[in-house]
């Protein structure tokens, strides 16, 4: 058996790396509390922790607030279906106006084609001519203002659904 020397002053020899000092036995922490402190353990331990005791509340405010949602995605989906059946109906309507608006600007334009076949002259087809597109640009002009208007009663009453469940969801959040 070979026993080592003892260094001057009798202290067993070091073990830490040279040019570091070792700590007094009182001023080491454990390590375990060190390794938790260098990776935030110690806190998310805590969090764990705090996050345990009211379980039972957070449940059923999590239950709450998942029927809460439920029951705004029913009232939304609903509101859109009620938005969509209006915007149905008024756009059959649109589509009905413009095929009425293509069978007058098909007979007015077979009436100019009659007209302009028995005209006697090429004076009176001139004046056929002007008097057709005068009455054309008029009847296009009226046509394109009730379009307008249909469309515009068609956004309102499609949009009215959305309008209502927007104040109602509005006034909600404010009580």
């Amino acid at each position: 058996m070979s026993t080592q020397p003892k260094p001057p002053g009798g202290k067993p020899p070091s073990t830490a790396p040279q040019g570091t000092t070792q700590r007094k036995a009182s001023d080491q922490k454990p390590q375990r509390k060190i390794a938790a402190e260098g990776t935030g353990a110690a806190k998310r331990e805590e969090v764990v922790h705090k996050a345990q005791a009211p379980a039972p509340v957070l449940a059923k405010q999590a239950l709450a607030n998942g029927q809460a949602a439920k029951n705004a995605l029913k009232g939304a989906m609903d509101t859109i279906e009620q938005s969509w059946k209006a915007a149905g109906l008024g756009t059959v309507a649109v589509n009905r106006k413009i095929l009425d608006f293509a069978q007058q600007n098909v007979a007015s334009g077979l009436h100019i084609a009659r007209s302009l076949a028995g005209a006697k002259n090429p004076a009176e087809m001139a004046r056929l001519h002007v008097s057709f597109w005068d009455e054309q640009m008029r009847a296009l002009a009226n046509q394109a203002e009730e379009l307008r208007a249909m469309s515009a009663e068609l956004v309102s009453k499609a949009s009215e659904p959305l309008r209502e469940h927007v104040r109602k969801s509005l006034s909600e959040r404010d009580k």
